[in-house]
C-alpha cells in the first residue's frame, strides 16, 4: 500500500477507487454517477485528490465542482447567483455587464434576466453551452439534496429540475459526466426508487478503510510507536474511520493511555446517542427509541438490520438524519455509521 500526502495530510490507499473513477472519466457520459457512504469516509477529499491529480494535468477535461453544502440556498433566484461569477472588467456596465456561469460559459446580463423572469429556461440553455465545449466535461455535486423544497416557478420543484438537466447531460445527450455525492442516504432511497433515476442512474460506495490498510498506515508512522496489539485496539473501537483515527493521533497523549482515550470517545458517543432520545422526546416521538433499540440489537447481533415496519423506517430515518446509523440503499441494510457507534450501543444497553 502507497501511503500518499494530499493537502498536508496522509491519503491512505484509495488506489482501487481511484483507478475506478478514472477508468469510469476516459469513458462516454452515460449515466449520472452517485457516489455514497458513510459519514468521513472521504468521499470529497478522493474526488478531489483524481481532479487536482490526474485530470487537471490533462488539458483535455473541463471540469465544474458544485458544493451546495458551502451555499446558502433559498429561493431559484438565490440558486442562480450561487452558479455566477461576475466577470471583472472595468469596462462593463449594467447594459453590457456579463457573467460566467458554472465558471465555464459565459452569460449576458439580459440572458439572465430573462431567465430569472422565467423567460428562458436556465437548462436549456445550459445543455446548449456544454454542446460548444470540445472539452471532455465533467460536472460535480456535493450535497444536492440542499435543493429539495425549493420551487423554480410555482410548481415546478427545483431539484427535479436539475436532476433531468443532470440526465440530459449524461444519458440523453453525451455531454458531459455528472457525479453527485452525498453522506444522506435517506434521501439517496428516494432516488433509487425513482424508476427514472434509478434506469439513468449508477451508484459506486465509499466506506471505511479495512483493517490491512489501517494496520500498514500506522505501522509506517514509526513516531507514534504504536504496536500490532495498539493497532488491533484502535481498530476494535474505531474501525476504519481515517477521520476518527487522525482525530485519536492527534489527541491521545492528552490522556493516560490509549485506552482510556478509546473509552472516553465511546462516553462522548453514547452520551450523543441519549442527546438524541432527549430530542425525540421533546418532539413528542418517543415512540421511535424502542424501535431504534431493536436495530441496534439486530446489529450487534449480526452486523447490520433488515427489519421492516413504520416504525423502524422512521427510526432509520431520523438516526440516519444524525448521522449516527447508515442505511444502504442498494443493499436495503442498516448498519452504525462507523464502529464507535457499535461500541457505543453495547454500553447504551448494557446501562438498560
Amino acid at each position: 500500500m502507497l501511503i500518499k500526502r494530499f493537502r498536508g495530510v496522509d491519503f491512505i490507499n484509495r488506489d482501487k477507487e481511484i483507478e475506478f473513477f478514472l477508468n469510469y472519466f476516459n469513458k462516454n457520459p452515460e449515466r449520472v454517477m452517485w457516489i455514497y457512504g458513510p459519514k468521513s469516509t472521504g468521499k470529497t477529499t478522493l474526488i478531489e485528490y483524481v481532479i487536482e491529480n490526474y485530470l487537471l494535468k490533462e488539458k483535455s477535461y473541463n471540469i465544474k465542482y458544485l458544493n451546495f453544502r458551502r451555499i446558502l440556498i433559498s429561493n431559484f433566484d438565490s440558486f442562480i447567483d450561487s452558479l455566477l461569477e461576475e466577470k471583472d472588467e472595468e469596462t462593463q456596465t449594467e447594459l453590457n455587464r456579463s457573467y460566467n456561469i458554472f465558471g465555464l460559459f459565459q452569460l449576458e446580463a439580459k440572458t439572465l434576466k430573462k431567465i430569472k423572469e422565467h423567460k428562458k429556461n436556465l437548462f436549456n440553455y445550459l445543455i446548449e453551452e456544454f454542446r460548444k465545449e470540445k472539452r471532455k466535461n465533467i460536472l460535480i455535486i456535493d450535497e444536492i439534496q440542499s435543493l429539495q423544497d425549493i420551487y423554480m416557478n410555482g410548481d415546478k420543484k427545483l431539484l427535479n429540475e436539475f436532476l433531468n438537466f443532470c440526465v440530459a447531460l449524461t444519458k440523453e445527450t453525451h455531454l458531459s459526466h455528472v457525479l453527485i455525492l452525498t453522506s444522506n442516504t435517506i434521501f439517496l432511497n428516494e432516488i433509487y426508487n425513482n424508476s427514472k433515476m434509478k434506469e439513468t442512474s449508477r451508484f459506486k460506495l465509499i466506506d471505511h478503510l479495512s483493517y490491512e490498510d489501517i494496520k500498514e498506515w500506522l505501522i509506517s508512522k514509526k513516531d507514534l510507536g504504536f504496536r500490532v496489539e495498539d493497532i488491533d485496539l484502535i481498530y476494535e473501537y474505531l474501525g476504519g474511520s481515517a477521520t476518527r483515527i487522525k482525530k485519536l493521533i492527534e489527541e491521545y497523549k492528552d490522556f493516560n493511555s490509549l485506552k482510556e482515550y478509546l473509552e472516553n470517545e465511546i462516553e462522548i458517543t453514547k452520551n450523543e446517542i441519549k442527546f438524541t432520545f432527549r430530542e425525540l422526546r421533546k418532539l413528542n416521538k418517543e415512540y421511535l427509541i424502542e424501535p431504534f433499540k431493536e436495530i441496534i440489537k439486530d446489529i450487534l447481533t449480526k452486523g447490520y438490520s433488515d427489519k421492516e415496519s413504520k416504525e423502524i423506517e422512521e427510526a432509520i430515518d431520523f438516526f440516519c438524519e444524525k448521522e449516527i446509523l447508515f442505511f444502504d440503499p442498494i443493499k436495503n441494510t442498516t448498519t452504525a455509521n462507523s464502529k464507535i457507534y457499535v461500541k457505543a450501543f453495547e454500553r447504551l444497553l448494557s446501562d438498560g
